[in-house]
């Protein structure tokens, strides 16, 4: 797809005032590499909108609606030819590491114009992600622990096959809809790549079906290492870095976790799904032993928090963990962290509401000192950080397997699945400042439909376009995928009628929806980059869609932007690329899109 003529000038403009805008702000290579707390970013992005500095945006990009093509990106195209055989499943509690298992065959680059500044990616708020310069990227899921980073454009608006690393497929224990073991491929749910540069390298970090955590060059797609879990690998990585660490190698750590262990019984005293790899060489650290509890699950899908030094990591047995790596004691063979605090996500009479399904697969979100979790049991949870003390739950009663992204201004939106309710599922606005029975904002439904084991509702997270308008010029939008077969694209704050909400008779106010578009059902989550959606599904294909605001044609629904004026939004798709059925959640990074599928391999996608 091309074009041509004044749009595409526009946008070749608007590119290179990024670029320049970016490299004016870039961060002083010897500052140290982390992120600074939610607090401090709230704080130093308030000061950069009241400087009118942007973002993701070059000063001075108004609202003029791009062109269709994204502006080329100056890089190598690869082409990788994986030979991989499936590695032999270790015993349960033994890492198996290995190396250099994926060849990379590079194809000439393509021409460039010395003349045209390169896409660089730095952000007029010191505390944010930056391209240049050696330090974590995208550390968790949905990027922070306030869930609502999805990395740095530019998008593209044309998929070409970059690369592709073969993941291969393991095998695990039964489910709802399948008995006796089964083998799964590629990356599932939530299976989003983490991303850091070490070195001057990009490296991105991803767990597969295979059993295997890997570590693996952005730009070729090579792995580098891979260390094997005791099952398949469904959620999202944590990078962090160690201030306490007591050796180079040990300073970047990689937490993630794992179904229980292929092979073993729910009541094996040696399920410890969750590990901690060494960034530099892929050797485990320490693991986390998961307790057997009225869960009918033990293992560990949900990303981990980590605060000074604190890791906070929910599991499927609805244990919610403090942490402290830097306090180890021999569990087992291994080493294993003290455990500081701990909670339990469910109250009597649950686990027999739930038949068992109390587990906390979605991540924890953080607001201030309290970190919020909406959980298998029902509820939707406040855990204050310092002693773990349950304070806040607002009531669903339905499964709740999405995290809860939080909106600049305080508030989560949280997705609910139709299981064990009467009425439909959807999205959920609450105000976790109120009383819970006060909380409930607004109620977006989605139609009830049945996929697999499910029959409606959303079970993947809500994205938001809140770290992407920096200059409040937008409206503030959200977008969810659902088991329907739509994406939607809709209002944060606005509202038009009422709905009933999942008990099948109360109202709410509905959320004004932008837009609705078929992608075959899905549990990914869709993500908001600049001024595009990036959603994936089960019809097979990657979506890339272009968010227009103001289109000359006076097309679209009428919202307000954060700054009070009135603002046409309206959704078009620019792209689509095939591969195999999609459960992971992309992650877009400078001109590249990464996403695992179920056909076995991850792909990295681009101009």
């Amino acid at each position: 797809m091309s074009v041509g003529g004044d749009a595409e000038r526009a946008r070749r403009e608007r590119m290179r005032a990024r670029a320049e805008a970016r490299a004016g702000a870039l961060p002083d290579p010897g500052s140290e590499p982390g992120r600074a707390s939610a607090g401090e970013r709230a704080s130093r992005a308030r000061a950069a909108s009241r400087r009118g500095r942007g973002r993701h945006r070059g000063a001075g990009v108004g609202r003029t609606v791009a062109a269709l093509v994204v502006f080329a990106l100056v890089g190598v195209a690869v082409a990788l030819v994986v030979v991989a055989k499936l590695p032999g499943i270790g015993s349960p509690g033994t890492g198996v590491l290995t190396t250099g298992t994926v060849e990379a065959t590079k194809t000439p680059p393509p021409p460039t114009n010395a003349s045209t500044p390169a896409e660089t990616t730095a952000a007029a708020d010191p505390a944010l992600p930056v391209d240049a310069g050696d330090g974590i990227k995208v550390a968790t899921y949905l990027g922070d622990e306030t869930r609502r980073f999805y990395g740095i454009g530019p998008v593209p608006e044309t998929l070409h096959l970059i690369w592709k690393c073969r993941i291969g497929t393991g095998q695990t224990s039964g489910t709802a809809t399948s008995k006796g073991a089964t083998n799964w491929s590629g990356t599932g749910w939530t299976g989003q790549c983490t991303i850091i540069r070490d070195g001057g390298k990009l490296y991105l970090m991803s767990g597969g079906f295979d059993h295997g955590l890997r570590k693996i060059d952005a730009e070729t797609g090579k792995v580098i290492w891979r260390y094997e879990f005791p099952d398949v690998i469904k959620g999202t990585n944590t990078i962090w870095i160690d201030p306490k660490a007591t050796s180079e190698q040990d300073r970047i750590v990689v937490i993630a976790g794992s179904r229980r262990g292929f092979g073993l019984s729910m009541s094996s005293p040696l399920i410890a799904p969750v590990r901690a790899v060494s960034f530099a060489t892929g050797k485990e650290l320490w693991r986390v032993p998961c307790a057997h509890t009225r869960s009918y699950s033990r293992d560990a899908d949900a990303s981990a928090v980590v605060r000074n030094g604190i890791v906070y990591q929910g599991l499927e047995s609805a244990q919610f963990l403090k942490l402290d790596p830097s306090s180890l004691h021999t569990w087992k063979s291994w080493k294993t962290p003290r455990i500081l605090a701990s909670t339990i996500l469910y109250e009597k009479g649950d686990a027999a509401a739930h038949r068992g399904n109390l587990v906390f697969e979605g991540s924890p979100t953080a607001i201030g000192d309290t970190l919020y979790a909406a959980v298998g049991s029902g509820s939707v949870y406040g855990v204050r950080t310092s002693d773990m003390k349950k304070v806040w739950q607002f009531r669903i009663g339905t499964d709740l397997e999405g995290t809860s992204p939080v909106t600049k201004d305080g508030y989560l939106l949280v997705t609910v699945e139709k299981e064990y309710v009467p009425g439909r599922g959807g999205v959920l606005k609450l105000d976790p400042r109120k009383d819970p029975k006060d909380a409930a904002v607004w109620y977006l439904p989605t139609e009830s439909r049945n996929l697999a084991e499910w029959t409606g509702g959303i079970i993947g997270s809500v994205s938001i376009n809140d770290d992407y308008d920096p200059d409040n010029s937008q409206p503030p939008l959200a977008a969810a995928s659902a088991i329907d077969g739509n994406l939607y694209l809709f209002s944060q704050n606005e509202t038009k009628g009422t709905s009933t909400i999942w008990d099948g008779k109360t109202k709410l106010p509905t959320p004004i929806v932008v837009a609705k578009k078929y992608i075959g059902g899905a549990i990914s989550t869709p993500i908001i980059v600049d001024d595009h959606i990036v959603a994936c599904g089960y019809d097979a294909k990657v979506h890339v869609y272009r968010i227009i605001y103001d289109s000359p044609d006076g097309k679209g629904v009428a919202l307000r932007a954060r700054d009070g004026h009135t603002v046409r939004v309206s959704l078009k798709e620019t792209d689509t690329f095939g591969a195999g059925s999609f459960e992971s959640t992309p992650v877009v990074w400078n001109g590249r899109i990464y996403i695992g599928s179920r056909d076995g391999y991850l792909y990295c996608l681009g101009e």
